[in-house]
């Protein structure tokens, strides 16, 4: 708690600037390094330059250090020195998720290492409508390798939109959170983590369901970050309620590639890895989520998001003892080949760069309603072990083929079908995918196991 006070101290007394200010200072920041610390992003998907990942993470101290982390409270930055970095980097960070028989380690992974990944399913804060809310959540709740559940964020309340930045958001909480709860219950695995909540925007909201009974301390809470190393009062009002009430919980932050946003993949790197590092320093958090998109896509699965993000992984992996996750945003929705691709290419990179988590995927770009189901979590965790015993060139060469499946419809991806399209309910504890949706999944997984068995 000392460490979150110093840094709240911080922003009350560091300089004075403004927020598009530090925004260009990050970006022109980050550009510079990555040309003095001849990081280059050579057209692969999965690196394998070790030094120049290493590189990454010392730029990216060079960065934290140099920019501060801006508060838009007080339009200050908030000073970060070498030795508090150092001293955080060493630091065990154990993390255990869920309770009684679904109580799990989170273990830190290296580079190629046959641990598996944690795989979370769920829309993590997808728009879910509240027909579908319970259902999509049970179908993720149900597969076997799902180990979380990331909840969706509800579209409407009683049918009206919901009233943000008021305190309707205390009902819409707790109502989410009920029905995830509810989700994993009627899956027969109540204790199952939860992850979240996504609706709420004001802390009040997420206070409210730490309990007991809904989101409890082995799950874990949401802290949420602003991106391009920035954070506000809201983040600093929910790391200080979790930390003094014991409980796990993440701050996540999603960086943008492209015009006006962060100029380069070897750029984004950077930043990627300085926000993880924030995380750990000025939130005190328990595990860290990346989200980084392209701008023109606000997906997460074009070539350079998958390398930088790759880097980054690697980068960490070799240099900090902190868990992290990624988010899989997809642009094709569910029901879909391309789909199916999008997450196999990026659960692969993943796995084999030393991430602790996969969590998702939410298709249709983000945009449409109920594009989340349990299959698609339950491929994203297949693909992962799949990929366990690949070395870091084998990996390249699989997402390369992969990619070349969906490169070609990234301007145009197909919209799928949405829970309700894909799903068969006939009630709350018989539901399953439909004939066509499990034969495209069939086929898919078919597609990648012959293609390993060809490669060896």
């Amino acid at each position: 708690m000392s460490d979150i006070y110093k840094y709240l101290r911080s922003s009350f007394s560091g300089e004075e600037k403004k927020e598009n200010e530090h925004d260009m200072d990050v970006f022109k920041i980050s550009r510079e390094l990555a040309e003095d610390y001849n990081i280059i992003n050579e057209g692969d998907f999965v690196p394998y330059d070790m030094d120049m990942a290493d590189a990454v993470f010392s730029a990216a101290i060079e960065l934290l250090t140099t920019t501060g982390v801006y508060c838009t409270d007080t339009g200050r930055s908030i000073q970060v020195n070498n030795e508090e970095v150092l001293q955080a980097l060493g630091t065990p960070n154990a993390l255990e998720i869920g309770r009684f028989k679904e109580r799990i380690e989170v273990v830190r992974r290296c580079v190629m290492d046959s641990q598996a990944p944690v795989i979370i399913g769920g829309p993590m804060g997808g728009k879910i409508s509240e027909k579908d809310y319970l259902n999509i959540h049970i179908s993720s709740a149900s597969e076997p390798i799902v180990q979380g559940i990331y909840g969706g964020s509800l579209q409407t309340f009683n049918e009206d939109p919901i009233k943000f930045d008021s305190p309707e958001e205390m009902f819409v909480s707790f109502e989410e959170a009920r029905l995830e709860r509810l989700a994993t219950k009627v899956a027969g695995r109540e204790g199952l983590t939860l992850i979240g909540p996504s609706t709420p925007t004001v802390s009040q909201a997420y206070m409210l369901v730490s309990s007991n009974e809904l989101y409890t301390k082995n799950d874990v809470h949401k802290t949420h970050q602003l991106e391009n190393l920035k954070t506000n009062f809201e983040t600093f009002y929910r790391a200080i309620f979790h930390q003094g009430n014991g409980n796990n919980y993440f701050s996540d932050q999603c960086p943008v590639l492209g015009e006006k946003h962060i100029e380069s993949p070897e750029a984004l790197a950077i930043i990627d890895v300085a926000e993880t590092i924030q995380s750990r320093l000025v939130t005190g958090a328990n595990l860290h989520a990346s989200g980084a998109v392209d701008s023109d896509t606000k997906s997460s699965s074009s070539k350079e998001i998958i390398w930088s993000s790759n880097m980054a992984s690697l980068a960490i992996s070799r240099n900090m003892n902190h868990c992290t996750g990624r988010y899989y945003r997809n642009l094709a929705g569910c029901c879909t080949d391309m789909m199916f691709y999008e997450t196999a290419a990026q659960a692969i990179g993943d796995t084999v760069c030393g991430r602790e988590m996969l969590i998702g995927p939410l298709g249709g770009g983000s945009k449409g309603t109920d594009m989340s189901t349990g299959l698609e979590s339950r491929f994203m965790g297949e693909v992962s072990r799949m990929a366990l015993n690949l070395d870091l060139a084998e990996a390249n060469e699989v997402i390369e083929m992969l990619y070349s499946k969906y490169e070609d419809r990234l301007s145009d991806a197909p919209h799928g079908k949405d829970f309700e399209s894909c799903y068969t309910v006939n009630s709350k504890y018989e539901m399953k995918p439909d004939q066509q949706y499990m034969e495209l999944y069939s086929k898919i997984i078919g597609e990648i196991d012959e293609y390993y068995r060809n490669m060896f």
